[in-house]
């Protein structure tokens, strides 16, 4: 049996157990003990937080699958290495199931972590076997667990839509190879962990202390993030799926499948947005008191606790928010992200997907952005005319992408990459930008956001304009105040242009009051600048497919949304079914758990629009 299927990942935490992963204060140090045995452990504290360290780890292992499987099938990237095939038949829609990138069993691996840190704590718990490890010390662990594996689920709903689903952990080889999981539907995944997160949050910790500890562990707070994004896919697998099917073909049959549940989780991913909105705005104001701000100071004056770029009269402007997110990192606009030191955990994924120093010297590797994003910067608002892209005066053009000349084909992604950014004209990015120092691939410490402020305002933008077309009550100039502060922040020379209709380059919606007039707009229109938005933010953050995919559950189809991205003529005819926006499963976990493959015993059914591909 190969180690990379379900089965055999299993045997994960009992590997890690025997290892001894990490103290509780430095869960990214690795300290390898052989002498610790099965039987010696899930006898202390340290035990239980060695096993939650591991968990969190595990993930940050997987960098390279969120980015392969949330952003390469999408329009934010282009192949820049021919010579890649196998990436190559992913932008072209063929996906192959033998292809190692649909693996999922790394995800399942960090799953049995979990299960294993929340099985033998509860016993321990239970049994009293550590008299100083409390009830009151395991159940902010149990919260993190519930959490982190939920969000593991999460990933793979997204990107395979019905999963083998486990809740048990498994330790031995003959466990391992005895178990035989059926996929479940992903919209009971859904139900399930959110059930369990929104319980769960009624014991979690609040903070974890400053900085690493806190933005790296689920708190409450990151998990009102986590549940908003859940309830907002949630929406969009139960709307029309009295007309969705599995992968055998077989029609759902959820109960309570109407519009009120629709509606009822559109609402509840609002709330929990405003629950993470609130807390950040809180402490924003709280240090903005310990600092003695004057009151009439515009900071005071923020509307959301966002950090502001401010263009400097007196030549380049460095782009704050970027420095701060991603220079810096565990910022004060951060809520969850994967933790690397570039020590004992290096962050190399974006080095080998985006642009990197694997052959001694950088250059931009399998994926750069797509020019498109770049090819009506003349305007300092594209949204306006229908297009997506950057425009005149949007600082994250650069920040995301190195320019390098006029009229060039090839914009490396740089995120994560530099340590920061200098715009060398604020009115007019186009003249170019300066990058500080390039992080290695190998002594890379760039943190990875899984949710940041800007990702919670905009989750929380699209809700508002899904809720509205539903019917439901919401406020629509709110959803485009959402938008216009997250667009305003990164364009801060938009509204000092020439005022005049007539001139291309002055932007209307940083007018006085733009916002507030929308509530009159389309629900389409806060849609589509909702969508315009999250592309722009989160290039290279492993969103944008998602995006893309949940949008087409919304609709039950595909074809608008395959417009959206310009795809090619081949491309749309080969995914006009759901199930091709989905990644196949791979063929080695086929052959050991597939339906018609193996001993017989099998219950997984491949992707219907991918069983082509499969190899006898």
């Amino acid at each position: 049996m190969k180690k990379h299927n379900i089965n055999k990942f299993l045997l994960g935490a009992a590997v890690v157990a025997m290892g001894g992963l990490a103290s509780c204060e430095d869960f990214l140090t690795i300290t390898p003990t052989n002498s610790i045995t099965k039987e010696d452990y899930w006898n202390t504290r340290s035990d239980v937080d060695n096993v939650r360290a591991a968990a969190y780890y595990q993930m940050t292992q997987l960098e390279d699958k969120i980015l392969i499987w949330g952003e390469f099938r999408s329009d934010n990237v282009t192949l820049n290495k021919m010579d890649k095939t196998e990436y190559l038949r992913l932008k072209e829609a063929v996906l192959q199931p033998t292809q190692g990138m649909f693996d999922w069993g790394g995800f399942y691996k960090g799953i049995n972590y979990c299960n294993e840190v929340l099985e033998n704590g509860q016993r321990m718990i239970d049994n009293q076997i550590d008299p100083s490890f409390t009830e009151g010390d395991w159940l902010p662990i149990k919260a993190e667990m519930i959490s982190l594996r939920a969000l593991y689920y999460f990933y793979l709903v997204r990107a395979y839509r019905d999963v083998p689903y486990v809740t048990a952990s498994v330790s031995s080889d003959t466990e391992a190879k005895a178990s035989r999981i059926a996929a479940t539907p992903g919209y009971q995944i859904l139900d399930e962990c959110i059930a369990q997160v929104e319980e769960a949050q009624k014991y979690a910790a609040k903070n974890f202390g400053a900085g690493v500890t806190s933005t790296g562990r689920f708190t409450v707070y990151s998990m009102s993030a986590l549940l908003a994004d859940m309830y907002l896919w949630r929406a969009c697998l139960y709307n029309n799926i009295a007309e969705k099917k599995d992968a055998s073909d077989n029609p759902y049959s959820p109960e309570n499948a109407s519009d009120g549940i629709v509606t009822a989780s559109l609402q509840k991913c609002i709330d929990n947005c405003d629950i993470v909105i609130n807390r950040l705005k809180s402490e924003y104001d709280r240090k903005l008191d310990l600092q003695n701000v004057a009151e009439n100071d515009p900071r005071r004056k923020q509307p959301f606790p966002l950090y502001t770029n401010t263009a400097s009269r007196f030549g380049s402007t460095l782009d704050s928010p970027y420095f701060l997110n991603f220079g810096v990192g565990n910022s004060d606009e951060s809520v969850f992200e994967l933790q690397y030191d570039g020590v004992n955990v290096s962050n190399s994924a974006y080095g080998t997907l985006f642009y990197g120093d694997e052959d001694n010297s950088f250059a931009p590797r399998i994926m750069t952005a797509t020019p498109i994003l770049f090819s009506r910067m003349a305007e300092t608002d594209p949204d306006m005319g229908l297009a997506r892209g950057y425009g005149l005066t949007d600082f994250r053009a650069f920040s995301t992408a190195m320019y390098e000349k006029e009229n060039q084909n090839v914009f490396p992604i740089i995120k994560n990459i530099v340590n920061s950014v200098m715009i060398i004209a604020a009115e007019d990015v186009r003249k170019g930008a300066d990058y500080s120092s390039y992080r290695s691939n190998k002594s890379s410490s760039a943190s990875c956001p899984i949710y940041r402020l800007s990702d919670v305002m905009l989750l929380k933008s699209e809700a508002i304009a899904r809720l509205l077309s539903k019917g439901g009550t919401a406020s629509r100039s709110m959803g485009f105040h959402l938008i216009n502060n997250l667009f305003a922040r990164n364009n801060p020379e938009a509204d000092s242009l020439p005022t005049e209709t007539n001139n291309p380059t002055y932007c209307a919606r940083l007018a006085p009051g733009w916002a507030s007039t929308r509530s009159e707009e389309s629900t389409d229109t806060l849609l589509r600048l909702t969508y315009y938005e999250r592309q722009r933010e989160f290039i290279a953050e492993g969103k944008r497919w998602f995006d893309l995919v949940r949008e087409c559950e919304w609709r039950n189809e595909t074809e608008e949304v395959l417009e959206w991205m310009a795809a090619s003529s081949s491309v749309k005819n080969r995914c006009r079914n759901l199930w091709s926006l989905y990644n196949p499963i791979y063929a080695e976990e086929m052959k050991v758990n597939g339906v018609g493959y193996g001993d017989g015993n099998g219950k997984l059914v491949q992707n219907p629009v991918w069983q082509k591909y499969m190899q006898d």
